[in-house]
């Protein structure tokens, strides 16, 4: 079974090296390799170099204005050709059994199309930063999951992009949306009834995910917003169950949040703002232009496959 990696990048060469290379360390070998690079320089492209002479590694450049890791995402996956496609980030390494793990999971269960993977941390001192992770608990409940589950391990059959679409490029790091790119897939995949799973045994380590707790803080921001922009793109698409589900989810979070608010403690709230502004930013946002179809998807394959062949 040919699993196609997917790696998304922008100015990282070392932890992208050190990603790659765990993946072609991997027990199992049977796999072809995208890097697709947003970088505006060629480090990466350099740093790659050991790799370029093995027919399974690919380097695509992908420099579209205004786009992020998810357009980069989705031309991997468009120039791929694998019955399982695996997305890792750039700053993690894989343990040397992932592949064989997630190749062992869907052959042992055909109706199986999406596993979330496990994002665990190196071990590092929590008083000086954070280090983000996703223990992936088996038993999440399936409106929750969608929230906590980290597009830094997935892996899909290819057909569900035909059910799901691809990554929407209005969100995920670089976008307009500036976050959640991995909300926003795993909504859709809870939504479309499809089968997933959560597998702590199939485990990245986060090896370069370390930051300080002001730019931990920076981020947890990011998340938010990107998340309620998650939520108002749904609901202009027609998903209304999704936006009154978000909302509801607010008034409980404000609710929660008075006493530390009494308290001086206004984080809850300023996250909360931040969602809530996402969501209507993203309802604001042209319902279709930058969700990538799975018809899309399919005409991106097609397209770059005459390329290819040109």
């Amino acid at each position: 079974m040919l699993v196609s990696v997917i790696i998304a990048t922008k100015q990282r060469p070392q932890p992208l090296y050190d990603a790659v290379q765990s993946v072609f360390q991997s027990t199992y070998q049977e796999f072809e390799l995208f890097v697709i690079d947003q970088s505006p320089d060629n480090a990466s492209e350099a740093m790659l170099m050991p790799f370029h002479s093995d027919p399974r590694f690919h380097y695509l450049l992908n420099r579209r204005p205004g786009f992020g890791a998810a357009s980069s995402r989705n031309l991997g996956i468009a120039a791929s050709h694998g019955e399982i496609v695996a997305l890792i980030d750039d700053d993690v390494v894989v343990k040397p059994d992932w592949l064989a793990q997630i190749v062992a999971e869907f052959s042992a269960d055909p109706e199986l199309d999406f596993i979330a993977g496990r994002l665990s941390a190196p071990p590092y001192n929590r008083t000086d930063g954070y280090t983000p992770e996703f223990e992936a608990w088996p038993y999440l409940s399936r409106w929750h999951f969608p929230l906590h589950a980290s597009g830094a391990n997935f892996s899909m059959r290819r057909r569900l992009f035909d059910r799901v679409g691809g990554y929407d490029e209005f969100c995920g790091p670089g976008s307009r949306l500036r976050a959640s790119d991995d909300t926003d897939l795993c909504w859709r995949i809870v939504r479309s009834g499809a089968r997933y799973k959560i597998c702590p045994h199939i485990e990245v380590v986060h090896l370069h995910g370390f930051r300080p707790h002001a730019e931990a803080e920076t981020l947890f921001a990011r998340y938010q917003y990107g998340n309620g922009g998650n939520f108002g793109r749904f609901t202009r698409r027609g998903d209304l169950f999704a936006g009154t589900w978000f909302l509801a989810r607010e008034v409980k979070h404000l609710v929660r949040a008075l006493p530390a608010l009494l308290r001086g403690d206004r984080r809850e709230l300023v996250y909360s703002q931040q969602r809530l502004r996402g969501f209507w930013d993203g309802f604001r946002l042209p319902p279709n232009e930058g969700f990538v179809s799975g018809e899309k998807l399919r005409q991106m394959m097609v397209s770059l496959s005459e390329t290819s062949s040109a």
